[in-house]
């Protein structure tokens, strides 16, 4: 598992090209967003927008800035990469009026608050709207701007459990932020992405709710379809997709490394078999009771009988669904990383050259800072 990739894995190894548009290709060349967000969720929204060419303003508090740059820098900085970044008081009337000014021209403005505090500083949907027709204006929440839990704080754990997907991990909660990534950041990028062309057509922007207890509460498809055919509660490694056959599970190899096992389909789970020298299991795939457990310690034995690495080996070339459990390290030396060309900006770094785009002049960027408005 460690070490010189072998030939088969070499040849179905990741390229992290799928990460970055091909050959300089820049769907978004002509899309200014403003980055009003934090933390991980918007951040990571913007960085998929920027890595497809759109200018990504980044406004950020003068002084802090962004919480991840001091809560986690490396985070940062895979989630900013080629932004700019704009210190602006948003607290003052005049950073406020600078932000309207820069909304003027914009396409895409993105804010992360809680539901009211945009209105509160006078930067509502509605203000915005109304200097722009065309801006697109997205609301990313954890649990979107009306309702019962809209006022209430939260972060990826809190918006999991709310929107069940936690109770299907009990007691362990899942190691990457599905509710952050999934369910609001990538949420975000459709809803702006189709905002767009729908702005194609029609001229206008519109606001986006875009709430991350919704974002996770789509991804029930299977449980609810399941509770809803069979009036039971899904538990964890209890149904199809979780374990609750042989042909879809995990096993430990002799090395104390993992297997992956997802021979769902009958002439999947037919050629393991086969390949495992107990074509007797075959029509015993989705067998119940005693005959399940059997079935799956008999499989549990033979993995134990060679390491992870040499059943991939075994196994890789031939329609098995059996892959090795790889650890975060193996990932990152098989994706080389190059999808991060470009560092993520210094606080404040593109202010003055940001607003001499918008014609505000030498004199004026000095007076902005002695009053704290920028920095």
């Amino acid at each position: 598992m460690t070490g010189t990739l072998s030939e088969f894995e070499m040849r179905h190894s990741v390229s992290s090209n799928a990460l970055v548009p091909l050959d300089k290709v820049s769907p978004l060349h002509n899309i200014t967003v403003l980055d009003l967000t934090r933390l991980l969720p918007g951040a990571t929204a913007t960085a998929y927008l920027a890595q497809h060419g759109a200018e990504v303003i980044k406004i950020e508090q003068p002084g802090e800035g962004d919480y991840a740059r001091r809560l986690n820098p490396e985070v940062f900085r895979r989630t900013n990469a080629g932004k700019k970044s704009l210190s602006l008081n948003l607290k003052h009337p005049r950073g406020c009026d600078l932000l309207m000014q820069l909304a003027l021209n914009a396409d895409v403005l993105i804010e992360s608050f809680r539901p009211g505090t945009m209105a509160r500083l006078g930067l509502s949907y509605d203000v915005l709207h109304d200097l722009n027709p065309r801006l697109i204006y997205a609301s990313l929440t954890g649990y979107g701007q009306t309702g019962p839990y809209a006022g209430l704080a939260g972060h990826d754990v809190n918006y999991l459990a709310l929107g069940g997907v936690l109770h299907l991990n009990l007691p362990s909660i899942p190691g990457i932020q599905i509710a952050d990534l999934a369910g609001g950041a990538m949420q975000a990028v459709i809803a702006i992405l189709l905002a767009i062309i729908q702005r194609s057509n029609t001229g206008l922007g519109q606001h986006l709710d875009i709430s991350m207890l919704a974002g996770v509460q789509s991804f029930l498809t299977v449980p609810l379809a399941e509770y809803h055919a069979h009036g039971h509660e899904p538990q964890a490694r209890e149904e199809v997709l979780s374990g609750r056959y042989a042909c879809y599970n995990i096993y430990e190899a002799s090395d104390g490394r993992w297997l992956a096992v997802g021979a769902l389909e009958p002439k999947f789970w037919a050629e393991l078999c086969r390949r495992l020298d107990c074509a007797d299991l075959i029509p015993l795939q989705f067998s119940e009771g005693d005959t399940r457990t059997a079935v799956k310690e008999r499989l549990a034995a033979i993995f134990r009988s060679r390491t992870a690495q040499e059943w991939f080996e075994l196994l890789g070339p031939y329609d098995c669904c059996v892959t090795p459990v790889r650890t975060i390290s193996e990932v990152a030396a098989e994706l080389n990383e190059t999808h991060c060309p470009l560092p993520p900006p210094e606080l404040g770094e593109h202010t003055a050259a940001i607003l001499s785009g918008c014609g505000i002049g030498d004199a004026e960027i000095d007076r902005l800072k002695n009053a704290g408005v920028i920095a």
